[in-house]
């Protein structure tokens, strides 16, 4: 009778955790997340296509945002003014135009 108790409150606590993890958070859709500091908008892009601009200060959070965006699936970047040359100063902000595919 305990087991079957401790099985049930393993069974909720594993289901509670799991409705938490796949929660929806502010990556995954466009606006402002503090925690990597980037903004991200719905653009139309010069096919007329929509696309997503994001706005960052490190390449890396315009990657991560980006992933976050499209679902952790693949996306095709259309703008990216954090890459730079070697050697080359790397700008304060950048933006990165992508579009999920």
């Amino acid at each position: 009778m305990a087991i079957r108790s401790m099985a049930r409150g393993a069974l909720s606590v594993c289901g509670a955790a799991l409705a938490v993890a796949c929660a929806d958070d502010a990556k995954s859709r466009p606006g402002t997340d503090s925690e990597t500091g980037t903004t991200a908008s719905v653009v139309n892009w010069s096919d007329a296509k929509a696309a997503f601009s994001i706005d960052c200060q490190l390449p890396g959070d315009c990657r991560n945002r980006a992933f976050a965006l499209c679902r952790g699936g693949r996306y095709t970047v259309l703008k990216d003014t954090m890459a730079v040359a070697a050697g080359a100063q790397v700008p304060d902000r950048g933006t990165m135009v992508v579009r999920c595919t």
